[in-house]
């Protein structure tokens, strides 16, 4: 065989080699995410709108703006918890009115800002609980915050990109050879949508709040593995936790902007900054004046006329590390204190939220970072941290 013929039968068998992977391939890859639920906004919008319990937990994208939008304009709530991740934990068992968590859609202010007004041409909701991330308040993490952001939109799509993923989920181990064959074996449940929700049952619930069950429960160790990742960037001065030389008054004007918004309409806004775990706060303290971003908010924004909760020290709530999912990320047990605690300082938050409650599960769960909860997982709380903290059980 000479070496015109030999390449010429390599390309055949290569061509043909492609043709069977778009045949197969790519229409299994098709299937198997269908299956999953991982791009169904509209299935687990359905659902979760319907009144019946569902995760969603996408692997494909983590633009929740899109899903968190389109459940609120199905749900129609009376209030709302708006902010970052870091608001997300505000579950819905404690409010005595129609309730939706919309965090996770605001990671600076011109993405709050674009989040209100999208929220605003849906419905304007009764009340907001409007959780404020100190870094949003910096040059470094937002150079221009009255940048005009619109809402992202279509990242739950059946592209080539998404397709290929799950090849490469496979190959990176992300998912076992089982759960690759998962819709053959019908091995996908049906309440669960996206390959995080379920492989660990992490991902939003209906009221829209987030489950960090495979932490919380041993099935994986934390990324923040004993808050080592958020004390290295304190530690560096990197990402959001740079130092500023000052706090900035754009910034400051921004939010305050964003919040006459909501108040020209009639909402009634409750705001508060959300704690950091003792072990991050206490090393931020020790220079104190590298971030004014921080301990100077709460006066900058009451001097604007804004009154604002300041929750960073979580000693002030009764809270410990072994209630926090990372170092910044405090568990269910923390904003609940913090909503009992808002309760009792906003009169105006009472005709939303069920007091008897708040106050029965920080009795019985103190110490938890996740409550009990069949619908996610039947799986204990373990001590995550290896903080040597003791966890409550049923």
């Amino acid at each position: 065989m000479d070496n015109a013929t030999y390449i010429a039968r390599f390309f055949k068998v290569l061509c043909l080699l492609a043709l069977a992977g778009g045949l197969v391939l790519l229409p299994y890859a098709r299937w198997w995410i269908a299956e999953s639920g991982d791009v169904d906004v509209d299935g687990v919008v359905a659902r979760q709108a319907s009144g019946a319990f569902a995760l969603f937990g996408s692997g494909i994208s983590q633009d929740f703006v899109d899903y968190k939008l389109r459940l609120y304009a199905a749900v129609k709530p009376d209030i709302i918890a708006l902010g970052s991740s870091r608001v997300m934990q505000f579950r819905g068992r404690y409010f005595t009115k129609p309730y939706l968590n919309i965090g996770g859609t605001a990671g600076n202010l011109a993405v709050l800002r674009s989040t209100v007004d999208a929220l605003l041409k849906v419905r304007k909701p009764e009340a907001v609980v409007l959780g404020l991330d100190f870094w949003w308040f910096t040059t470094a993490w937002e150079p221009d915050p009255f940048k005009e952001e619109p809402p992202t939109s279509g990242s739950y799509v059946y592209s080539f990109e998404t397709l290929k993923t799950l090849y490469a989920w496979l190959l990176t181990g992300k998912i076992s050879p089982r759960e690759f064959l998962a819709p053959l074996t019908r091995g996908f449940r049906a309440d669960r949508y996206g390959i995080m929700a379920q492989r660990f049952n992490d991902g939003f619930a209906s009221d829209g709040s987030w489950y960090y069950t495979a932490d919380i429960t041993g099935r994986q160790k934390p990324f923040d593995f004993q808050f080592a990742d958020t004390l290295r960037q304190v530690r560096y001065g990197i990402k959001a936790f740079a130092p500023a030389p000052e706090l900035s008054e754009a910034h400051l004007d921004a939010f305050a902007e964003i919040y006459c918004r909501l108040r020209s309409r009639g909402v009634r806004v409750f705001v508060f900054i959300p704690p950091l775990a003792s072990r991050v706060l206490d090393v931020m303290q020790a220079e104190e004046t590298r971030y004014p971003q921080l301990f100077g908010l709460r006066e900058a924004l009451e001097a604007r006329g804004i009154e604002v909760m300041d929750f960073t020290n979580p000693r002030r709530l009764g809270a410990t590390d072994c209630e926090f999912v990372d170092g910044f990320h405090g568990g269910d047990v923390v904003y609940v204190r913090i909503l009992r605690r808002m309760a009792d300082h906003y009169s105006g938050l009472l005709a939303y939220v069920d007091i008897q409650k708040l106050d029965r599960d920080v009795r019985d769960w103190s110490g938890r970072a996740m409550m009990p909860d069949s619908r996610v997982t039947t799986l204990p709380e373990v001590d995550f941290m290896h903080f040597q903290c003791v966890k409550k059980q049923q």
